[in-house]
């Protein structure tokens, strides 16, 4: 038998099976699941985005070749709203992992109810990211914090303005090592734009 400490997730959710009384942590479980599986299309995503800028900088490096520098433009233009959107995804996607890593811990070893709300901080924040450029990401990912505000309310019946500082904090620190990640990830997945274009993108990039 596992003990409460060494217990997996996979086992929480057989013992709904073998218990009556419905577990508080079961939407936990089920939030923890959609934001597994939110991870994995953002990556699926991102490898499509990742194939399509590939393409399209061949065809920029041919267009210059061919001397046709204002065909390499319009096309550098395309590359730099793929990156812009990549950048995005990217951020949410490692956001989500830590949101992931920190929710298992929680429900494999337990802790304080408090310590979810800076979790759903973080998710609040990496929906609002990709609510644009994966609105079905980001419908499953809503599901996913409403069932963990419902295992808090469940939980805990006053949620005080102490929490609230915590969650500010950790939230920010979370996200702006996403965005470092995200950052990281473009230099060494994207090649750099030859430098007669690279200008004309980042036109694009700071009028988006």
């Amino acid at each position: 038998m596992f003990s409460k400490r060494d217990e997996t997730i996979g086992e929480k959710i057989r013992s709904w099976f073998r218990n009556d009384k419905e577990p508080i942590d079961k939407k936990a479980i089920l939030a923890h699941y959609r934001i597994k599986t939110a991870i994995g299309r953002l990556s699926s995503y991102l490898d499509k985005l990742e194939q399509r800028d590939r393409e399209l900088f061949h065809v920029i490096v041919e267009s210059l070749m061919k001397k046709d520098e204002k065909r390499a433009k319009m096309y550098a233009k395309e590359v730099s709203e793929i990156r812009k959107i990549s950048r995005q995804l990217i951020t949410a996607k490692y956001a989500l992992e830590q949101v992931a890593l920190k929710l298992e811990t929680f429900l494999v070893f337990g802790g304080a109810m408090k310590e979810l709300v800076p979790v759903i901080g973080v998710m609040k924040e990496a929906t609002a990211i990709i609510k644009s450029v994966a609105p079905d990401v980001w419908i499953d990912l809503q599901y996913a914090i409403r069932e963990l505000e419902a295992t808090m309310s469940a939980g805990i019946a006053d949620i005080s303005a102490e929490i609230d500082v915590g969650l500010d904090s950790e939230a920010r620190r979370i996200l702006e090592e996403a965005r470092i990640a995200a950052e990281q990830s473009l230099k060494e997945k994207y090649a750099e734009l030859p430098r007669i274009v690279s200008e004309e993108a980042a036109k694009t990039e700071e009028a988006a």
